[in-house]
């Protein structure tokens, strides 16, 4: 069985799907900066804001911090990112599964 797999990169700013709407995805990491107040990231399976939670993250605030994830977690379903007011961004590292 072949796979055929596309790695990516993709800088978030508001709640939305990461890569192919739908497609299964695996997120290696997330480089996620903050306001003056630390920021909440949810990754969900699916492609809606009610899909099932994988992760969550909470960053520092006035900076940046990277989380890494070893080996990626695995989205079958898709990855929709919900990113509370305030993060300023979040940069995804990730592979998609076609």
């Amino acid at each position: 069985m072949s796979m055929n797999l596309v790695p990516g990169t993709q800088l978030i700013t508001e709640d939305g799907v990461l890569g192919t709407s739908g497609k299964p995805i695996r997120v290696f990491s997330v480089h996620l900066i903050s306001g003056a107040t630390a920021s909440e990231l949810t990754l969900r399976n699916g492609t809606l804001v009610s899909s099932t939670i994988y992760a969550q993250e909470t960053g520092t605030a006035d900076t940046g911090a990277t989380f890494n994830y070893n080996g990626g977690v695995r989205f079958p379903a898709g990855c929709f990112v919900d990113v509370d007011a305030n993060a300023t961004s979040a940069l995804f590292v990730y592979t998609e599964e076609f």
